[in-house]
């Protein structure tokens, strides 16, 4: 199957969960809290795809999930609570600016149907029989969990009156340099990929001398800008949840699943690990 007709599959199978997860969402608005309410239907979306994942036999189908969701997620918020005033716009744009990016790279460098992530093959290998159940669980219903929670500051946002705009404003701009530092270490990674020479031996020119993940950094300072805005109305004890468990979830996992995948095929990446910062870049002169 070409990338193309995959990415066009790929597509409908999203269209399908989006739709089926509005009409729900719509069928039981003002049943329950929004927030409630939305998290019901992101797990029935989650599932949704979850099945196309069983039906390609590839749990990389979830994988742009991540980024396509939260601005769906935002405008039912702001739909339920007939917010739409300026502040909420502006929360969508910088979101948006994050989502398009995210899911730009992702389509871009999609390797086909065939393709499925290393952390998902080790799963497979190491569970066999039992890696549906953790497919389900861990591949699609926790990270799910971790985004909607990471959310929770901008649901907040949605539902309340701002009393300090410049909170919006500046959370807004984290959001959009996040997403910047994530595109132009991403751009990074495909030119150093694009040599030859460079199969062994690991990126640590540009950004990726300042950090070892500037991707990864730029994903967490993403989530960090939608906690900032959530000062500008208030504070709740929730808004700080998600956030937190992104930091776990990034420190705990992914960064050392990465780093035992560049230092089992990375010649110098013992050294990158001795001389460059593990995520908040240092800058040098």
């Amino acid at each position: 199957m070409s990338k193309q007709k995959a990415l066009f599959i790929i597509s409908i199978e999203y269209l399908i969960a989006i739709l089926v997860g509005i009409y729900v969402f719509m069928f039981n608005i003002g049943s329950v809290n929004f927030f409630i309410a939305l998290l019901y239907v992101d797990v029935m979306m989650t599932v949704i795809i979850f099945v196309f994942s069983i039906v390609h036999d590839n749990s990389s189908i979830y994988d742009p999930y991540w980024s396509i969701i939260p601005p769906i997620l935002i405008l039912l918020w702001m739909y339920a609570f007939d917010a739409y005033n300026i502040y909420n716009w502006i929360i969508l744009f910088g979101v948006l600016v994050w989502s398009m990016r995210l899911t730009y790279n992702w389509a871009r460098d999609y390797k086909g149907m065939r393709h499925e992530d290393f952390r998902y093959v080790e799963f497979r290998n190491k569970f066999k029989q039992y890696y549906w159940i953790i497919s389900f669980l861990g591949v699609h219903l926790f990270p799910t969990v971790i985004v909607i929670l990471s959310m929770y500051p901008i649901y907040y946002a949605i539902g309340n009156t701002v009393s300090l705009p410049i909170f919006v404003f500046v959370g807004v701009i984290i959001m959009i340099v996040a997403a910047t530092l994530q595109y132009i270490s991403d751009g990074q990674v495909r030119v150093h990929k694009s040599d030859p020479n460079n199969k062994k031996i690991a990126l640590n020119k540009g950004l990726w001398s300042m950090s070892r993940h500037p991707n990864y950094f730029g994903e967490l300072l993403f989530w960090f800008g939608a906690l900032i805005v959530s000062i500008g109305y208030g504070f709740h004890f929730m808004n700080y949840i998600g956030f937190i468990g992104m930091v776990l979830l990034f420190n705990l996992y992914s960064v050392p699943k990465m780093e035992q995948k560049q230092l089992r095929g990375k010649s110098n990446y013992q050294e990158i690990i001795n001389t460059v910062p593990r995520l908040v870049p240092r800058w040098r002169k």
